[in-house]
């Protein structure tokens, strides 16, 4: 027969072990690490809802001193290109279009630091204030007729849309400016930014294809927005975004162009329509200092 074995186990070593194991189970420093990473979570989303609170209620305030001074004026302009009345109505753009606001709301918790936090609200702030100097200072006003929509969904929307909006405070557009300073900070996401990027593309289009903007507003808002990356930049003194600030520049330059392009064909004939010419040479060499800019940053 196999007898069997009896293992035995001297309590000083059952005591060490038990010791061991309690070590493990509880651990005073992965304790407090935990609880530092905790409240360092917490302290960190304060500071983002203390941010979007402060931006949602300057953005609420100077938008609506804007459309009550626009209002009382007896006659307010509107600025159009020629070929502006070929751009269609698309009644499905509204979702696209309504989701800024989900965005102004996403990006403030999509900051990965204080810093970019901080640099985001400055951006946020400074965009809506100059924007509200230019909507006190030449109001425009939206022109075209919005046509019928049948759909109810679409229709309910477009309702909301037209008791919140107003037609006026239209250059420089809020929504394409907020979208590109949007882009600064999902731009840096590991995941979702493809996304992110295709639906804030669609969005920019939409502020035509709802009869909310003309041409001129979109313009506009694209170089306020690169203005302010230029006078608030992002990281100032690292040299690995230096080459994100020269694409500033370049971009700049390119909506500068465009917009002088348009204008003096409008106004003196097609041959101003050659700036355009340089002005793609100005986006591209923009989006190549960018793009070499995050590949070096990557292999890094």
């Amino acid at each position: 027969m196999i007898e069997k074995q009896k293992i035995n186990i001297a309590p000083v070593k059952v005591k060490r072990m038990m010791k061991s194991l309690s070590g493990i189970l509880y651990n005073p420093d992965y304790e407090f690490v935990k609880e530092k990473t905790l409240s360092e979570r917490q302290l960190r989303i304060r500071q983002q809802a203390f941010a979007l609170t402060v931006c949602t209620v300057v953005f609420a305030a100077v938008y609506s001193f804007c459309t009550w001074y626009a209002s009382s004026l007896q006659q307010v302009p509107s600025f159009t290109f020629s070929f502006e009345k070929f751009i269609p109505f698309v009644p499905i753009s509204i979702i696209p279009y309504m989701a800024g606001g989900l965005f102004f709301c996403l990006v403030f918790f999509s900051c990965r630091d204080a810093h970019q936090l901080k640099i985001l609200t400055w951006r946020m702030l400074f965009v809506t204030f100059a924007a509200g100097v230019f909507f006190i200072t030449f109001p425009l006003r939206f022109s075209f007729d919005k046509p019928e929509v049948s759909n109810t969904i679409m229709g309910l929307t477009f309702s909301f849309l037209k008791t919140v909006d107003s037609p006026f405070n239209q250059s420089p557009s809020l929504h394409i400016a907020f979208a590109f300073v949007f882009w600064s900070v999902f731009r840096e996401l590991s995941k979702w930014r493809i996304f992110l990027m295709v639906w804030l593309i669609l969005l920019g289009i939409s502020t035509l294809t709802t009869y909310q903007h003309h041409c001129i507003d979109i313009l506009n808002g694209a170089i306020l927005a690169h203005i302010s990356f230029i006078i608030i930049p992002y990281r100032r003194n690292d040299p690995e975004y230096r080459k994100f600030r020269t694409a500033n520049y370049f971009f700049l330059s390119g909506w500068v162009l465009i917009s002088a392009a348009l204008l003096i064909s409008k106004y003196l004939g097609n041959e101003g329509l050659l700036l355009s010419l340089p002005a793609a040479a100005a986006m591209m060499t923009g989006y190549f200092y960018q793009k070499n800019n995050r590949s070096q940053r990557i292999t890094a």
